[in-house]
């Protein structure tokens, strides 16, 4: 049998051609195809990169505008009263009440804090001061508590001479007590901006 097939030309030629396509067919599955399928799929991952790259070097194109929102935001958070709870920007805006009066040549008779109020989602801590003193030294003190960073808002005030001290200084300027409720609103530092 091994010797028919020694004389038939065509079926020898067929028998190696057979072969051949085998062979090259495991070639192919065993070795070539797997460096195929990695180049592609490294060709996938630099595409990949690369969109990352893009959409990185857009947000670093991006940075002095995140920059100047970032100072910008900054600025605006110096508009609130800040602290860790209620109580120590409470206390806060106690002091500073005191220094402004202080500062203002008027005389400082209390400082009280009032309850806290919410008006259209923001939130209000305020004090009540009760000063006395010249009306210019009132008028400074009220004016350097609304010309205050971070802004403060006097809500309410009354306004009375002052019995006690207008007798007894004849020709001095008429010294007045007030009273006045103060607010501020508030950004506590434990809270999501």
């Amino acid at each position: 049998m091994i010797g028919r097939w020694r004389e038939h030309a065509w079926f020898r030629r067929t028998v190696f051609a057979a072969g051949n396509l085998a062979a090259g067919a495991a070639l192919v599955c065993l070795a070539v195809r797997p460096i195929i399928d990695l180049l592609a799929e490294r060709d996938a991952t630099i595409t990949e990169q690369r969109g990352v790259v893009a959409r990185l070097q857009g947000v670093i194109a991006q940075e002095a505008r995140i920059a100047t929102i970032a100072r910008e935001t900054d600025a605006q958070v110096q508009d609130f009263l800040s602290g860790t709870n209620e109580g120590v920007i409470i206390a806060d805006l106690q002091t500073r009440l005191k220094s402004i009066a202080e500062g203002s040549g008027a005389r400082l008779r209390s400082v009280q804090a009032l309850p806290p109020v919410s008006r259209e989602q923001t939130r209000y801590v305020g004090s009540r001061l009760e000063i006395s003193g010249p009306i210019g030294a009132i008028h400074r003190a009220v004016h350097a508590v609304e010309s205050a960073r971070p802004w403060l808002f006097v809500t309410t005030g009354s306004i009375k001479p002052s019995p006690v001290a207008n007798r007894a200084a004849v020709a001095a300027e008429p010294v007045i007590d007030a009273q006045l409720d103060i607010f501020g609103a508030v950004l506590t530092e434990g809270r999501d901006r």
